[in-house]
C-alpha cells in the first residue's frame, strides 16, 4: 500500500464505532492469523496482545520495517503477487485480515479465492470496507461533486468500491459465505467528504439520515468458505436485499407530502365553503338594509311633502292662533286645542300606514298595500 504510514492510529477497544477495534473482536483471540495490509502494524500490535501469532503481508517497506516489531513473520510484498502455496508450504491460517485493503486492490476477487486454501478447517476471513453508498457521497453527488481525499471513503487510492450488496457479491463469487455484518456508523454531515446541512432541504437531510445504507460508514464483515455437501449442494446464505434504501426513503416523503397536502386542500376547500355561505348571507343582510334605507327615504320624502301641503300649513297657523287667544290651561281653549290634536293624529296614522306599506318583509317584498 502506498505511504502507509499515513494510516497509523492508536486503537481503543472500548469505541464501538471504530471499525479496527471491530476486526479484532471478529479476528478473536489465541488465532494463528494472518494480516494483509497491517500499515505500522497498529492492529498487529493488539491482536499479538490478545495471545494471537500474527503473520503478515506488506508492500510498503518503511510501515513494514515498523510492523515487524509485533508479527511473528513479515513478508514485504504485493498480495496480488504473492504465491501463497510457496510463502506458507506448511502453514495455514484460522484467521485472514483484511483491515482497509480490498478497495486498493485491482483483482480482490483472485486474491480471495487463492487465499481460501490457506484457511484452516474452520477459518474465516474478516475485513473491513468502506461504503460508497454513505449518504454524504450521494447527497455530494446531487451537487455534481465527487472529490478524491487523502483519506476515508474518497481516498486517492482506492482502486475499487463497495456498497453493501456488492461486497456481498464479491464475496459470494469467491466463495463465502458473509455471516456476520458490522455497521461503522457516521453522520452523513460529519465526515470528510464536506456536504453542509444547510445546502440540503431538511426533508432531504432527514431521509439521508434515515436510511441505514446511508449512514453506515464502513462495514465489517466475516466470512466463510461456502461448503459444499456431497451431493454437490452448496450451503450459502447470500443477503438478503439491505431493505429500504434512500430511494425508498424519498418516494415515502414525497407520499407524506402529497398527503398533507391532500389534507390541507380539503381544509381550504372547506373554508372557502364556509366564507361563501357568510358572504351570501351578509350580501343578503346588505340587501334588507338597502331597501330599509330606501323605505325610510321615501317615508321622509312624505313627511316633507305633508309639511309643505296646504293642510298643513293651515293646521300650523290654526294652532298658533289658538296658542295666542287661549293660552295654556285656559279652559275656554280645550275645544280647539282637542280639534288640533285630532287633525294631528290623522295625519301622523296616515304617515304610520304610509311607512307600514312601505317597509319591507322578510322574504324582501314590501306590504301588500304596496304591490303594483
Amino acid at each position: 500500500m502506498e505511504n502507509a504510514l499515513r494510516y497509523h492510529i492508536e486503537i481503543d477497544l472500548s469505541q464501538k464505532d471504530s471499525p479496527h477495534a471491530q476486526l479484532i473482536r471478529l479476528t478473536g483471540r489465541n488465532k494463528e492469523v494472518l494480516e494483509v495490509g497491517p500499515a505500522t502494524g497498529y492492529v498487529t500490535k493488539v491482536l499479538q496482545q490478545r495471545g494471537c501469532r500474527v503473520s503478515c503481508i506488506e508492500n510498503d517497506p518503511q510501515a513494514a520495517q515498523i510492523a515487524a516489531a509485533f508479527s511473528k513473520r513479515m513478508i514485504v510484498a504485493d498480495v496480488e503477487t504473492v504465491d501463497f502455496a510457496s510463502t506458507f508450504p506448511e502453514q495455514r491460517f484460522d484467521v485472514i485480515t483484511f483491515g482497509d485493503v480490498l478497495e486498493h486492490l485491482v483483482d480482490p476477487l483472485g486474491v480471495l479465492i487463492r487465499l481460501k486454501e490457506m484457511l484452516n478447517r474452520g477459518g474465516y476471513i474478516v475485513a473491513s470496507v468502506p461504503n460508497i453508498g454513505h449518504s454524504s457521497i450521494r447527497l455530494a453527488l446531487l451537487k455534481g461533486r465527487f472529490e478524491y481525499t487523502e483519506k476515508g471513503l474518497l481516498d486517492r487510492t482506492h482502486l475499487r468500491f463497495f456498497t453493501q450488496q456488492s461486497l456481498a457479491s464479491l464475496f459470494h463469487e469467491a466463495g463465502y459465505d458473509v455471516r456476520t455484518w458490522r455497521r461503522i456508523v457516521l453522520d452523513p454531515f460529519s465526515t470528510e467528504v464536506e456536504v453542509r446541512e444547510q445546502d440540503y432541504p431538511v426533508w432531504l437531510s432527514e431521509a439521508a439520515r434515515g436510511d441505514a445504507e446511508g449512514i453506515t460508514y464502513q462495514y465489517v464483515v466475516r466470512a466463510h468458505p461456502i461448503k459444499e455437501a456431497a451431493n454437490g449442494r452448496v450451503f450459502s446464505s447470500f443477503p438478503k436485499p439491505p431493505g429500504r434504501d434512500l430511494v425508498d426513503q424519498l418516494w415515502c416523503w414525497d407520499k407524506d407530502v402529497q398527503k398533507e397536502i391532500s389534507v390541507r386542500d380539503a381544509a381550504l376547500a372547506e373554508a372557502r365553503d364556509r366564507l361563501d355561505a357568510t358572504n351570501a348571507k351578509v350580501a343578503e343582510r346588505d340587501a334588507l338594509l338597502a331597501e330599509r334605507d330606501r323605505s325610510l327615504q321615501e317615508v321622509h320624502a312624505q313627511l316633507a311633502e305633508i309639511n309643505e301641503s296646504l293642510g298643513y300649513r293651515l293646521l300650523q297657523s290654526y294652532r298658533t292662533r289658538i296658542g295666542r287667544l287661549f293660552p295654556k290651561g285656559s279652559r275656554r281653549g280645550t275645544p280647539y286645542r282637542l280639534m288640533g290634536s285630532f287633525v294631528r293624529r290623522a295625519a301622523e296614522a296616515r304617515t304610520e300606514t304610509v311607512s307600514r306599506r312601505k317597509r319591507p318583509t322578510k322574504d324582501g317584498s314590501r306590504g301588500p298595500g304596496n304591490q303594483q
